[in-house]
């Protein structure tokens, strides 16, 4: 398997772990109400650096306080964005939508992502605006289960715009991320960036003066836990790894499994309806990813 190829396959395994994050926090944010987002955010990222840090003293990786050194600012900024701000906006936009629209336009990021990467030297070809269409068009379908226009309902408009703040975090971690991630070790800028965007939640949470109520019982602890080490830890590190190997633009368009994967588990899970609408949206999202990935035979910007 080619590096390419591997890359590829690394961004669809991020992408499924990705998935998971939303019904278990819906689950949180239902069951425990008094549970503060920020924590959830914090506890999950904070749980993910440690993760990693423990592996790096087990391995005896010294190269980390290396980049440490020389990278410190950039894992500030993309702490700042894809950490503290893209993990803020997303919890609480779960707590003001549904998951489906959380996750559908938070993952409408591939669009931002194909937009922002022009700035360092990607192009916008005529395969991934085909490949964004056909997955936004896919979104579209399962959030409003039809062609009826109530993108932005009354209900959930706080919510849905949250999502799409968060989409715009991640859209620049990514393509930041992108533009220097060749320099330093993916595992090692990842933890960072876990580190410094947790410290920046708990430093907001501590000034709001938010009460830590119930995050420690047992059942939302394990599940924000659960979310730090695999969605998180592991899934944000082989995206960085992923991100060496394939354009930026390429590799948001992945970020339509998290969608798919979401409205699966809501189905399995929380017995949510399956309708033929939501059929056509789940295809026209793996035509999209199907549609990208084939050009594959492009070498990232930079190689």
């Amino acid at each position: 398997m080619n590096a390419h190829k591997k890359g590829i396959m690394y961004g669809i395994l991020a992408s499924i772990s990705w998935g998971t994050i939303w019904p278990l926090s819906k689950y949180i944010l239902e069951c425990y109400p008094s549970v503060s987002p920020f924590y959830i955010a914090f506890l999950r990222f904070f749980s993910a650096a440690l993760a990693i840090f423990v592996f790096f003293v087990i391995k005896k990786d010294k190269a980390w306080f290396t980049t440490l050194k020389k990278y410190w600012r950039l894992s500030l900024v993309l702490g700042f964005f894809g950490i503290f701000g893209m993990g803020c906006l997303v919890f609480f936009s779960i707590k003001y939508t549904s998951t489906v629209n959380s996750a559908l336009l938070m993952n409408s990021n591939a669009l931002f992502i194909i937009l922002f990467s022009v700035f360092i030297g990607e192009r916008i070809t005529k395969i991934k605006a085909g490949g964004a269409l056909l997955g936004f068009s896919g979104c579209y379908l399962i959030i409003n289960n039809g062609l009826a226009f109530n993108f932005f309902s009354s209900l959930t408009l706080k919510g849905d715009l949250l999502a799409i703040a968060g989409a715009v975090c991640w859209a620049v971690y990514t393509v930041i991320g992108r533009a220097k991630v060749k320099e330093v070790d993916s595992a090692h800028l990842s933890s960072l960036n876990f580190f410094f965007g947790s410290l920046m939640i708990l430093a907001l949470t501590l000034f709001l003066k938010i009460p830590a109520t119930d995050i420690l019982k047992p059942v939302p602890f394990i599940f924000v836990v659960f979310i730090g080490l695999i969605p998180t830890a592991y899934g944000f590190t082989v995206w960085y790894y992923a991100l060496e190997h394939v354009e930026a633009g390429t590799l948001g368009l992945l970020q339509f499994i998290v969608p798919l994967m979401t409205t699966i588990t809501g189905i399995i899970f929380f017995h949510e309806s399956f309708t033929k609408i939501t059929f056509a949206g789940m295809v026209l999202i793996l035509a999209g990813i199907y549609v990208t990935s084939k050009n594959a035979g492009i070498k990232p910007a930079g190689d």
